[in-house]
């Protein structure tokens, strides 16, 4: 009975301390000059290949107005894709 206890006793420090935990702040972080949609989809939006950072057709474009949001629209074709955003290459 008591490493069950023991247990429950350590899922309840961990719950507390991810509460008080003081969050990450990334105000320092200068904006990105350039943001790329990347993966296993690049291919089929035009690239010459996949998981390529330097691709220009996956560029995402910065929203006027909004610093640090950049947006892009692409003809997805149905399937299942492995993707990420690169930040500046």
């Amino acid at each position: 009975m008591r490493p069950l206890r023991r247990v429950a006793v350590v899922a309840v420090v961990g719950l507390l301390s991810s509460f008080l935990a003081t969050p990450a702040s990334a105000d320092h972080t200068p904006l990105p000059s350039r943001v790329t949609l990347v993966g296993s989809l690049q291919s089929e939006l035009g690239c010459p290949g996949d998981w390529q950072p330097e691709c220009a057709q996956t560029a995402l474009a910065p929203v006027a107005g909004s610093p640090g949001l950049f947006r892009a629209s692409f003809p997805v074709p149905a399937g299942s894709w492995e993707y990420k955003v690169a930040l500046n290459g």
